[in-house]
C-alpha cells in the first residue's frame, strides 16, 4: 500500500510548526553549543520519519520549513555583517539575511520532495540509502553553488565526537552521509516489522547490534594512524590586537595598529620560529607601509624569526588580499576563493545597484591564480588558506602531503561574537582532523587557536581579547584517504542510488 495515501497522525501545520522548531534545534549541535553528539541524528530522524506519509507537494513545505528553523538561527550571523560592518540598514540588512535563509532553505526542501517522488521504486531497507544520498547531494550543491556555501554541514556536528573519527577517511560530507542514513535504516528495520512480536523483538536486537557494532568500530578506526610526526618542531607565536571592525580600516588608526601588532610580537618573546599576524592585520596595501615594518620584520629576521601577516597586494589588473612573508623573499600568497559580495559582486550586470548600499572596505578583488603551493618558512612546508577558504576541504586537500602544518588567518570580526568565530573554529578543527595536519588559526578578533591532527584544541586566545599565544607546533607527513579521493567517493556513491532510482521510475511508468 502507498503510504502516501494515509493520513497522517499530526495535523499538517502542526507538522510543519514541529519540523521549524526541530530544523532550529540543530543549531545547538554546532559550536558554540555542541550538545551531545546524539542529537543532529536524532533531528534528521525525526525530519525522515515525519516525511512518510507526506505527498511530494506536502514533503516540498515539510523540508522547506525544517530548513526554515535550521538556516534562520545557523546563519543569522550574516545579518551582523551586512549591517554592523556593511552600513547598511537595519530593514535592508533584514530583508537581505531573510532572503539569504530562504535561499538555504531550498536545499532541504528539494531533498524531501525528491525523497518522496522516488522512494516508492525502492524496497522500505533502501529508504534511508535515498534520503542520506540526496540529503548528502544538497550539501554538495551548496557547497558549489555561486562559489559555494558549505557553512553548518550537518557532519561538523561530529566535528571531535566519535563520528569525527572518520573525517579522514570521507570527509564532512561523508560523516554527513551517515547522520543522515544510520539511525534512519535502523528505525525503519523496527518500523517495518509489524507482524508478530517475535520478529519486533529481533528487529530491536539486530539494529542495536548494528549499532553498538558501529560504536567499536569508530573506536578502532579513531586509533589506526594515517599521518606520521615528521621528528621536527616549530616555534610559532600567534599575535592577536583584537582591532574593533568599525575601527579597523580607519586611516587614523592604521600607525596605532600597526604599533599594537609590533608591541605584541615582541612582548617577553620566546625562542620562535615564526610570528604570525591575522587576515588584514595590515589594512592597507603592504606598499605603503613598507618603510615602517620593514625595519621591524629585518630586525627580527637576524635573530632567526620569521614574520607573516595579512594585508593587500596590487598589480596592474587587481588587488588582493593576501598574506605575506614580512622579510627575507617577502614570499606571498594570495586568497583564491573569494567570499561573495564581500569581496567580490557576483551577477554584477544586475546586482551593481546593491554595492551602492552596503559598503564593504576592500570588497572588489582578484583571486589569486597558479599552482597552490605551501610557503617555506624555517625549512618547513606551511599550507596557508585565508578566511573563508578553510571551509573547503576539497581545495585544501589540494595543499596535502606537502604541507605539513596548516596555517589559516581570518578576520571574524564580521561575524559578531556569539556564534560564527566559533562555528567557523569548528570547520578548521575538521579540515585538521580530515588532512590529519595541526592547523593554526590566527584572527583579528578571535577564536585565535592551535589545534591538533586530530582536531583537538590545544590552546587559544579568547574572543574579544587582546594578545598572544606561544606554541610548539609538530609537523606532520603521510596522507590521509579523505586528501587522496576527496569528496568523490560519497559523490558517486551518492549519484549512483539517485541515478538508480530515477531508472527505476522510469521503468516502471
Amino acid at each position: 500500500m502507498d503510504s502516501r495515501n494515509q493520513s497522517h497522525p499530526v495535523p499538517l501545520p502542526l507538522l510543519f510548526l514541529l519540523l521549524i522548531g526541530a530544523g532550529a534545534l540543530m543549531v545547538l549541535s554546532f559550536a558554540p553549543y555542541s550538545w551531545h553528539w546524539s542529537l543532529s541524528f536524532f533531528l534528521l530522524l525525526v525530519l525522515y520519519q515525519s516525511v512518510q506519509h507526506l505527498t511530494p507537494k506536502q514533503g516540498l513545505v515539510a523540508g522547506w520549513c525544517f530548513g526554515f528553523g535550521y538556516f534562520g538561527l545557523s546563519v543569522s550571523w550574516v545579518y551582523n555583517s551586512i549591517h554592523m560592518f556593511g552600513s547598511a540598514t537595519a530593514p535592508l540588512a533584514a530583508a537581505v539575511t531573510l532572503l539569504f535563509v530562504l535561499v538555504m532553505t531550498v536545499f532541504p526542501a528539494l531533498t524531501v520532495w525528491a525523497y518522496l517522488r522516488l522512494r516508492n521504486n525502492l524496497h522500505w531497507s533502501a529508504h534511508a540509502l535515498l534520503f542520506a544520498s540526496l540529503w548528502v547531494l544538497a550539501e554538495l550543491a551548496r557547497g558549489k553553488i555561486m562559489g559555494g556555501f558549505p557553512w553548518a554541514l550537518i557532519g561538523y556536528s561530529q566535528t571531535t565526537d566519535l563520528f569525527g573519527a572518520l573525517a579522514p577517511w570521507v570527509g564532512v560530507y561523508g560523516i554527513g552521509f551517515v547522520i543522515a542514513f544510520l539511525p534512519n535504516l535502523l528505525v525503519d528495520l523496527i518500523r517495518h516489522q509489524r507482524h508478530g512480536l517475535a520478529r519486533r523483538a529481533a528487529a530491536v536486537a539486530g539494529a542495536l547490534v548494528i549499532g553498538v557494532a558501529s560504536l567499536f568500530g569508530l573506536s578502532a578506526l579513531e586509533k589506526v594512524q594515517v599521518s606520521d610526526v615528521k621528528g621536527t618542531s616549530l616555534n610559532v607565536r600567534l599575535v592577536q590586537a583584537n582591532i574593533p571592525q568599525e575601527l579597523k580600516f580607519s586611516r587614523e588608526r592604521l600607525e596605532s595598529s600597526l604599533q599594537q601588532y609590533t608591541t605584541l610580537s615582541v612582548q617577553d618573546l620566546p625562542e620562535t620560529d615564526v610570528i604570525i599576524w591575522p587576515e588584514t592585520a595590515i589594512p592597507t596595501y603592504f606598499a605603503n607601509v613598507e618603510p615602517v615594518i620593514a625595519p621591524f620584520a629585518e630586525q627580527l629576521l637576524e635573530q632567526g624569526v620569521e614574520v607573516l601577516a595579512g594585508g593587500f597586494h596590487r598589480d596592474e589588473n587587481f588587488s588582493y588580499n593576501s598574506l605575506r612573508q614580512l622579510g627575507g623573499d617577502k614570499a606571498l600568497y594570495s586568497k583564491r576563493h573569494l567570499v561573495p559580495f564581500g569581496e567580490y559582486m557576483p551577477f554584477r550586470f544586475f546586482l551593481n545597484w546593491l554595492a551602492a548600499y552596503i559598503e564593504i572596505p576592500m570588497s572588489d578583488l582578484g583571486k589569486g591564480t597558479g599552482p597552490n603551493v605551501p610557503m617555506v618558512l624555517k625549512g618547513e612546508p606551511l599550507g596557508l588558506s585565508i578566511c573563508y577558504e578553510d571551509v573547503f576541504g576539497e581545495e585544501m586537500r589540494e595543499l596535502i602531503p606537502d604541507a605539513t602544518v596548516l596555517v589559516n588567518v581570518s578576520n571574524d570580526a564580521w561575524f559578531g561574537e556569539r556564534v560564527a568565530p566559533y562555528q567557523h573554529q569548528q570547520k578548521a578543527q575538521m579540515r585538521a582532523r580530515e588532512l590529519q595536519r595541526p592547523l593554526i588559526r590566527v584572527t583579528n578578533t578571535g577564536v585565535s587557536s592551535v589545534i591538533d591532527y586530530k582536531g583537538q584544541l590545544q590552546g587559544s586566545i579568547e574572543h574579544s581579547t587582546q594578545g598572544f599565544l606561544d606554541t610548539t607546533v609538530y609537523p606532520r607527513i603521510g596522507t590521509s584517504l579523505y586528501a587522496r579521493s576527496g569528496n568523490w567517493p560519497v559523490f558517486i556513491l551518492a549519484m549512483l542510488v539517485f541515478t538508480l532510482s530515477l531508472a527505476l521510475r522510469a521503468c516502471r511508468r
